[in-house]
């Protein structure tokens, strides 16, 4: 009776030996441009979302300006709240902050004006923060990424990728948060 048992053991175990050496149990691993490529191409189709961006610009070992983006999205609509404080290393002076907040619509762009505490319509005006799908092909196609860890940040879980910026001459390192969920940045360091 012992015999059956040891045979169907025998078999069994060079059965998984033969699968293992033959990859299929192995999965994929996909390239770290698919990786990227897959990442953004999800932020590119979300139609509804917010979130913020905490966007710190560091020059020579100093932090001398961070900026905070709260953005809410429902295509075609883009909703921008936009803190920036100057860090002045001169402590008499003191920090400086400044507000800003955006709409864009399909008819145009308006900016928070505090004279009238009214939105006016304002041809003039650049969005600091594109739509996803706009952002997505930015980077995608004149970017070259890489992707260089995780990081959970507030309990979020986000992949972070670098680029250097496709401008002649420009030395800077862009570092994003990506959030896994979302594919949107929650954090960017140049």
């Amino acid at each position: 009776m012992n015999q059956p048992i040891r045979l169907l053991g025998i078999i069994t175990i060079l059965t998984c030996i033969i699968l293992l050496n033959s990859g299929c149990t192995q999965q994929q691993t996909p390239t770290p441009e698919e990786t990227i490529q897959t990442i953004l191409e999800k932020a590119a189709i979300l139609e509804t979302v917010s979130y913020q961006i905490d966007t710190t610009f560091v020059i020579d070992g100093i932090i001398p300006q961070t900026t905070t983006m709260k953005i809410w999205q429902k295509t075609p609509y883009l909703k921008e709240d936009v803190t920036i404080t100057t860090i002045n290393t001169n402590s008499s002076i003191g920090n400086m902050t400044t507000n800003l907040s955006v709409i864009k619509r399909p008819e145009g762009i308006y900016v928070y004006d505090n004279t009238t505490n009214s939105y006016q319509l304002n041809s003039q005006q650049i969005i600091p923060q594109p739509t996803t799908t706009d952002m997505v092909q930015n980077l995608l196609n004149n970017q070259t990424l890489t992707i260089t860890g995780t990081e959970n940040l507030s309990g979020i879980p986000t992949t972070i990728i670098q680029y250097h910026p496709n401008q002649g001459g420009n030395t800077t390192t862009v570092t994003l948060w990506l959030w896994n969920d979302r594919d949107v940045p929650l954090k960017e360091q140049y």
